[in-house]
């Protein structure tokens, strides 16, 4: 498996050298052609140009950031590597990479005087890092959710300290002023973050979500808290998307029984007879509707 992933980035590398290295007057010059495509626009409304050299600009601009991405695809190979062994294939890492480095072309400020490559790193390696995070989760949890359950597992470890036993959701939402609906929809949050292996890390030694979650002052197991399962919890979610957005999902994170195993982008494509893209599309928008769902819930 090792042999053919390393022949196919050895391809993919093959092909993305044929694209130069930039300098660093290079950069700047393609950096000013990206940004003068908002100012071209701006003029345009106020008259101060023709359609034709708009037209020109936004050329420019958009050769400029084809170039640019280009001769950084490199950069997104060598951040991708370090990823490695943490849930996602290659494909997949290097193709979130490719997101975050438009982002930092697009963003890139020639003013501030360091490389386009420095810069750059950080939006690749926050554009993997959130994808991998995102493929150890059923769901993406939100940060403002995140905070409201290091709060409960707080009230949970008090209360039993309190009370010699472990308090039911009524109780927590008391201590917690909030109602028990809303206390319910924490502990759902808490049963999909604990559903995964416990003391897990990464290829790198870096905590896992779930390790970033757990309040060592509340003892486990939560279990008896909560009468829903796992199992009851992520079909709730599920029926709130289209079946088919369901399916992707169940293919993404080995949920679907036929199959038992996570399958990647392309798997799923060849599956269900769409592109690999097109998987992609579906995939985010189902996880933006349950992450409504869960926000409006709250």
């Amino acid at each position: 498996m090792s042999s053919k992933l390393d022949t196919a980035l050895g391809e993919y590398l093959k092909q993305i050298k044929q694209y130069a290295l930039l300098t660093a007057e290079e950069e700047r010059e393609l950096a000013f052609q990206i940004r003068a495509r908002a100012d071209a626009e701006e003029k345009l409304a106020q008259g101060a140009i023709s359609l034709a050299d708009y037209e020109s600009t936004q050329r420019l601009a958009a050769e400029a950031r084809d170039r640019m991405a280009q001769a950084n695809l490199r950069l997104v190979i060598s951040v991708a590597k370090s990823f490695r062994n943490r849930g996602l294939p290659m494909e997949d890492l290097v193709n979130e990479g490719n997101v975050g480095l438009m982002n930092a072309v697009d963003r890139y400020d020639p003013d501030v005087g360091s490389r386009f490559s420095t810069y750059a790193g950080y939006w690749i390696d926050q554009a993997i890092r959130r994808a991998v995070q995102i493929s150890q989760q059923m769901i993406h949890i939100p940060s403002y959710l995140i905070e409201k359950i290091g709060k409960m597992r707080q009230a949970m470890a008090a209360l039993e300290k309190k009370l010699n036993r472990q308090p039911t959701l009524a109780e927590l939402a008391a201590e917690l002023e909030i109602t028990q609906r809303q206390a319910d929809a924490i502990s759902q949050a808490i049963i999909a973050c604990t559903s995964r292996k416990q003391g897990s890390t990464t290829a790198d030694g870096e905590n896992t979500l779930n390790e970033a979650l757990e309040d060592t002052r509340t003892p486990a197991p939560f279990e008896a808290v909560f009468s829903e399962s796992d199992t009851q919890f992520v079909t709730q979610m599920l029926d709130r998307i289209t079946e088919r957005e369901a399916l992707v999902l169940q293919l993404r994170y080995g949920l679907d029984k036929r199959r038992g195993k996570r399958m990647t982008l392309k798997e799923i494509g060849d599956a269900v007879g769409l592109t690999r893209e097109r998987v992609r599309q579906i995939e985010r928008e189902a996880k933006q509707k349950l992450e409504e769902y869960v926000k409006g819930y709250m």
